[in-house]
């Protein structure tokens, strides 16, 4: 296989497992939309707590209350995540979009 193949796959995997880290663990029962992602990023003498990188911009619609009428809200979020060499999640971090 070659190195861009293995990118290619192990990027997919990362966009996998970070949907159900979403939908699973910090957004329950919301619905969840992709945005854009970026480059996956090996981490080259960042220290061994994490060896890869993603950037990942989604949106979350959740309902807001106004009186009695319930509607639909869509906040965007723009995350970074880090994942071990198995590529699971090591840390979850929220980055401003202002």
């Amino acid at each position: 296989m070659s190195h861009a193949q293995f990118k290619r796959s192990a990027t997919e995997l990362a966009k996998d497992v970070i949907k159900d880290y979403l939908t699973q663990k910090l957004f329950k029962n919301l619905s969840y939309q992709p945005v854009s992602y970026g480059e996956l990023i090996e981490n080259r003498g960042g220290g061994p707590t994490f060896s890869s990188l993603i950037e990942h911009k989604f949106v979350i619609i959740d309902t807001e209350s106004h009186g009695s009428n319930k509607m639909p809200a869509q906040k965007e979020y723009f995350f970074v995540f880090y994942f071990n060499d198995k590529m699971k999640v090591q840390m979850a971090e929220s980055i401003s979009l202002q």
